[in-house]
C-alpha cells in the first residue's frame, strides 16, 4: 500500500499557451425548457415582521402565528412553556448587537427579488423531473446567529443573519473562514439546493467506503446544478475561480493520487475525511490541493457516466445505490 502521506507535485510552471487554454468554467449547462412550468415561490419575510413588533405582545402574537419558527428553529420543546421562549426571543432582538445584525442583514437582504428568481428557476427544474413535487414553503429569520439552515419537502428556513460572509461585522462562532466563505448571499440558493437533493438521493448504506460517499455527493452537486442550470460550479463546490481552474487542469494528477493511496475503497473514517471532509486543504494531495477534493471527484464520476449513458434521465440515476456500478459503467479515467 502506497504511503497516505506521499504527496504529488500539484502544480507545475505553465507556459504561456498552456495558461491560455487552461480549462476554463463554463456556466451553463445544457437544460430543458421549463418556461411553461408553474411553481409559487414567495419568500416570508419573518425576519422583517420581527423588525416590526414594537413590544413584548407584538412579538409573542407573531411567534404563535410561526409554530414552525418556535419548534424548528428556537425548539420549543426546551422550554417549559410558550411565554418564555417568547421572552427569551424578546430579549434576544432587543439586544443592541442585535440591532446592528439586523441592520446588517438588512442592508444585504433587505430585497430578495434576486433570490425569489433563483429558486422559482430551481424548482421548476424540479418540478421537471419530479412533477409531482410541489416547492417548499421558504421562510427568512433571524436568530443572533444560532441557526443557519432548516430544509424539508414542505419548508425550508434561512437564518439569514448567517449568510452575512467571512467579512461580516459579527460571525458565527468556531467556523473557519473556508467554511464562511459559502455562507455568502451568491452561495445561498445553490448550497440550499445541494442540500434539498438528499430526499431524491438513493444509496446503499451498508456500503461504507469513501466511493459510495464521493458517488453520493457527485449525485448531489449533479441535482444542484441540473436545477440551476447557469450557476457557476464554483457556487456549489465553494472552490475559487483558480481553485476551479486547477483542479479540472490536474484532474489527473488528483485522481493518480487518490488510487496510489488507495483512498477509492477506504472505509476508516479518519482516512476518508482526508478527501471528503470540511477542511481548508487536501494536505495529501498538495498544498494547494482544495479541500473536500473528493466531493468533486464523485462530481466528475456521475457527469462521466451521464455523458456516456445520455438514456438514464436524472432520477433514475439520483436512484442507483450501486456506487460502484456508476463508477464502473461511468469509465471514468481522467488522462492529460
Amino acid at each position: 500500500m502506497a504511503n497516505k502521506g506521499q504527496k504529488l507535485h500539484f502544480f507545475i510552471v505553465l507556459s504561456a499557451i498552456v495558461a491560455l487554454n487552461a480549462c476554463k468554467e463554463s456556466n451553463c449547462i445544457d437544460a430543458p425548457d421549463v418556461s411553461n412550468i408553474q411553481v409559487d415561490i414567495a419568500i416570508d419575510r419573518f425576519d422583517q415582521k420581527v423588525n416590526r413588533a414594537g413590544s413584548y405582545e407584538e412579538l409573542s402574537q407573531l411567534l404563535n402565528k410561526y409554530p414552525s419558527v418556535k419548534n424548528l428553529v428556537l425548539h420549543a420543546d426546551q422550554y417549559p412553556n410558550d411565554s418564555l421562549l417568547n421572552r427569551r426571543y424578546y430579549n434576544l432582538m432587543s439586544n443592541p448587537y442585535i440591532d446592528s445584525l439586523k441592520m446588517d442583514v438588512e442592508n444585504e437582504f433587505g430585497d430578495l427579488t434576486e433570490i425569489e428568481g433563483q429558486f422559482e428557476t430551481a424548482f421548476k427544474h424540479v418540478k421537471y423531473y419530479y412533477p409531482e413535487v410541489k416547492a417548499p414553503k421558504i421562510l427568512t429569520v433571524i436568530t443572533g446567529l444560532a441557526h443557519d439552515l432548516y430544509i424539508s419537502d414542505s419548508l425550508i428556513v434561512i437564518g439569514l443573519d448567517y449568510f452575512l460572509g467571512p467579512g461580516a461585522k459579527y460571525k458565527p462562532m468556531n467556523q473557519p473562514d473556508y467554511i464562511l466563505k459559502r455562507y455568502q448571499k451568491p452561495y445561498m440558493v445553490p448550497q440550499i439546493m445541494m442540500l434539498y437533493a438528499s430526499r431524491f438521493i438513493d444509496t446503499e448504506y451498508d456500503d461504507q467506503t469513501a466511493l459510495a460517499e464521493m458517488i453520493f455527493y457527485g449525485k448531489a452537486y449533479e441535482f444542484a446544478k441540473n436545477t440551476l442550470p447557469c450557476t457557476p460550479d464554483s457556487l456549489f463546490t465553494g472552490y475559487t475561480s483558480t481553485e476551479t481552474k486547477e483542479v479540472n487542469q490536474y484532474e489527473n494528477v488528483i485522481w493518480a493520487s487518490i488510487i496510489e493511496n488507495e483512498y477509492l475503497y477506504e472505509t476508516s473514517h479518519v482516512d476518508k475525511q482526508k478527501i471528503l471532509g470540511e477542511r481548508p486543504k487536501t494536505y495529501e494531495i498538495s498544498q494547494e490541493c482544495p479541500g473536500r477534493i473528493g466531493r468533486w471527484v464523485g462530481w466528475q464520476i456521475v457527469k462521466k457516466y451521464r455523458q456516456d449513458h445520455p438514456e438514464t434521465p436524472l432520477p433514475s440515476l439520483l436512484e442507483m445505490k450501486d456506487a460502484r456500478r456508476i463508477f464502473n459503467q461511468s469509465g471514468y479515467k481522467p488522462m492529460n
